[in-house]
């Protein structure tokens, strides 16, 4: 048996005296008009999550482009300073090996030569440009237009090749900052070998009797004198004419009062017939300093210095090494 469909009514007063309207409607109509409104809120529900997630697409789509833009720009910009510093690199080569060659740490073959060169202009100047890309044509004149080439945007390096160049230059950077620090070395070790070696004159004077063969003065025979005879006042200053250390200071029969500097690096120098000492055994002193007094003692004729300059043992002429 078919079940019977509701109807439903719907009455509408208007007021007291009119007639009042009635309307019926079926269960049917209902539930279809419901499901037409579900079917249209969803249809509109669906464009509208549509629009919102395509405008967010949008929106993310050129966050996306202007951060893609900001770091091809600081790509352009790392590249930029990358080949900046390989040129700055390349000069500090230069002249590394330039401060090589000076210190004599490399020969100076190993320097390449700066080319120089140009055309020779014999004659007249031409009407003809030299530029190669003209091949021999004549240039265009001022009236003359020129078709622009077509220019292709050269795109930013890969961020493989900027990783690749900043590993070369770390370890370029690294053996040139290893070879300077080699060349600090040596220039300070240098630095202390100058200091050690016996440069200045130890008193004011003037020479009586020089380094090499001479007649001595007691004997009157011919004998070879170890080192050269400042004569000058009594009692004048005598200076370290280097760094170093005091080994003597005695008296002793022929030098009379003795100091002995080692300067270190083989050298050692002596100074004899002192009247008084300036410094003690083991004193450090440095280059300028006192370290006793002019005097008459020992086998001596008169107030004068015996100065001697010795090279592991080996008597040397001082008047090769005094610059000052």
């Amino acid at each position: 048996m078919k079940k019977k469909e509701k109807n439903y009514s719907i009455i509408i007063v208007t007021g007291a005296t009119s007639t009042n309207k009635e309307f019926n409607i079926s269960s049917k109509l209902i539930k279809n008009s419901i499901i037409a409104l579900t079917v249209l809120l969803l249809v509109f529900g669906f464009i509208i999550f549509d629009y919102l997630t395509v405008s967010f697409d949008k929106e993310r789509m050129k966050r996306l482009e202007k951060e893609n833009t900001e770091k091809d720009k600081t790509i352009s910009e790392l590249s930029s300073a990358m080949k900046e510093i390989e040129a700055n690199l390349k000069v500090m080569e230069v002249y590394k090996e330039r401060i090589s060659v000076a210190m004599g740490l490399t020969s100076p073959n190993s320097l390449i030569e700066v080319g120089t060169g140009g055309p020779v202009n014999n004659g007249p100047i031409s009407n003809f440009s030299a530029d190669p890309e003209l091949n021999g044509k004549a240039p265009l004149d001022s009236n003359s237009k020129l078709t622009p080439k077509p220019t292709t945007p050269i795109p930013p390096p890969s961020t493989e090749n900027i990783l690749k160049k900043v590993n070369d230059i770390r370890k370029n950077a690294s053996k040139i900052e290893n070879t300077l620090k080699f060349v600090e070395n040596v220039m300070e070790e240098q630095k202390i070998r100058l200091a050690s070696i016996p440069s200045v004159w130890p008193t004011k004077g003037y020479l009586t009797s020089p380094f090499g063969e001479r007649i001595h003065p007691f004997t009157g025979k011919e004998s070879f004198h170890n080192g050269q005879d400042i004569a000058t006042q009594y009692g004048n200053r005598v200076q370290a004419p280097a760094n170093g250390i005091v080994l003597v200071a005695e008296y002793q029969d022929y030098y009379g009062y003795l100091l002995v500097i080692d300067h270190g690096f083989g050298f050692t120098t002596r100074y004899g017939h002192l009247s008084s000492f300036a410094v003690k055994e083991g004193d450090r002193v440095k280059r300028f300093q006192t370290i006793g007094y002019v005097g008459n003692s020992g086998r001596s004729s008169a107030p004068h210095l015996h100065y001697e300059v010795r090279y592991f043992g080996k008597p040397l002429n001082p008047m090769n090494f005094i610059i000052d």
